[in-house]
């Protein structure tokens, strides 16, 4: 029997679902009772952000210019900013919003002022 205490957050939960490979954790108090079961579904229901509150999300977060389309969770950018420094943030911004699973595209840039030297 597997087991998690009552004030595991919802990552803690997941992860150990993840490294014992079990369908369900056993809640259990300080002093062996039982407080509850948490399956995988509602952890992974924790997790899921439909699409629209995704992109929602990304187009209020990244620069001006950037496009985004959201589909099961992965993230299309696109667009053209001035500063690669822009495009590349964009792509961070995206990867560390709730419900993202995947990041693709890419934005243009004017200027390089990552690495100025290369054309």
């Amino acid at each position: 029997m597997i087991t998690i205490g009552p004030d595991a957050t919802a990552e803690d939960a997941a992860s150990k679902l993840g490294r014992a490979d079990v369908r369900r954790l056993f809640v259990v108090e300080g002093d062996g009772r039982l407080a509850g079961v948490l399956s995988r579904a509602d952890v992974l229901r924790l997790f899921l952000v439909p699409d629209e509150v995704v992109r929602e999300r990304v187009l209020r977060a990244v620069p001006a210019g950037v496009t985004a389309t959201v589909s099961e969770g992965v993230v299309t950018l696109g667009g053209r900013v001035e500063r690669r420094s822009q495009a590349l943030s964009a792509i961070r911004v995206a990867w560390a919003l709730p419900g993202v699973v995947g990041v693709a595209g890419a934005v243009e840039h004017e200027v390089d002022d990552v690495d100025p030297g290369v054309a």
